[in-house]
């Protein structure tokens, strides 16, 4: 029981004219000391106050402030708001000194930039994915439409078996060439030689000297054999076998040995080179620039 009161204190408060005696124990923190102040005084246990003694002087508020008397009690005075204003006031000025410096020792500033740029940054990368999101989505919606569209076709009325599809013409409406009347004579003759005819070069009809000479020469309505011998009169016919004195038996094998060596690829073969030469070909007879 001792130990135990002499572990209280007693503290004595002038409370409205009047003698207010406040026992707490030592090992009390101040703001239980303070709220104990304020419940014996009436006031509000959040209420802002300070001690005076006798003389006037402020005392601590804390378990080792010195003792009084019943005669000297001390004055519970509550801080008005200006008082608190001015301390806060105070607080403030003190933080933004505080924020200040921690400012320029780790450079906020700096680090605040940074990261509202990363920031930027991150939100325009992710819009840009929201983007390209929308454009997959919408490539995907095209080739469900195609695919549709593609089966909806197959099944359609146009290839129906009862609808007749026009074939393509892959030969020309003019003859392509021309037999001689000695030739023809020949054929009529039981003993006719087949090697001999053959050695003989091929006479190409007047229809299709004409059409060659014309940039709407349909290249795919002609053989290889056939357009060797097209390019054969080529030759003949803007006199170049002539003027250069070329042995036709020679150029017939050089033509066969471009044949049979040319590429051959969709886009890049002898029939592809066939039809440049012939385009060339009608170029000269249209601007009539062969002398």
């Amino acid at each position: 029981m001792g130990s135990a009161s002499s572990a209280d204190r007693m503290i004595y408060l002038y409370v409205d004219g009047r003698i207010q005696k406040v026992v707490f124990s030592r090992f009390c923190s101040p703001c239980d000391i303070k709220e104990l102040f304020c419940t014996a005084t009436g006031l509000s246990r959040n209420t802002t106050i300070s001690l005076l003694d006798s003389t006037g002087a402020m005392v601590s508020i804390d378990p080792t402030m010195p003792n009084n008397t019943e005669s000297s009690p001390y004055k519970v005075v509550p801080i008005t708001g200006g008082q608190l204003a001015d301390k806060e006031e105070l607080f403030q000025n003190v933080l933004t000194q505080v924020a200040e410096q921690f400012s320029r020792a780790f450079k906020i500033n700096e680090l605040k930039t940074e990261v509202t740029n990363r920031l930027a940054m991150l939100e325009k990368r992710v819009e840009l994915e929201g983007m390209k999101v929308v454009e997959i989505e919408k490539c995907r919606s095209d080739i469900k439409k195609l695919r549709e569209e593609m089966a909806s076709r197959n099944n359609s009325s146009f290839l129906d078996e009862n609808k007749k599809l026009t074939p393509r013409r892959d030969v020309p409406s003019y003859p392509k060439y021309m037999l001689s009347q000695q030739t023809i004579d020949a054929l009529r003759k039981p003993a006719f030689d087949v090697w001999l005819w053959e050695s003989n070069e091929y006479h190409l009809s007047q229809e299709t000297v004409e059409a060659l000479r014309q940039p709407i020469f349909d290249v795919w309505q002609w053989e290889p054999n056939e357009m060797l011998s097209c390019l054969e009169h080529m030759y003949h016919d803007l006199g170049l076998v002539r003027d250069f004195n070329i042995n036709p038996i020679m150029m017939k094998r050089w033509l066969l040995c471009i044949h049979d060596n040319y590429r051959n690829n969709p886009f890049h073969n002898f029939r592809h080179c066939f039809c440049v030469t012939q385009m060339m070909y009608s170029m000269i007879y249209l601007c009539n620039l062969q002398v």
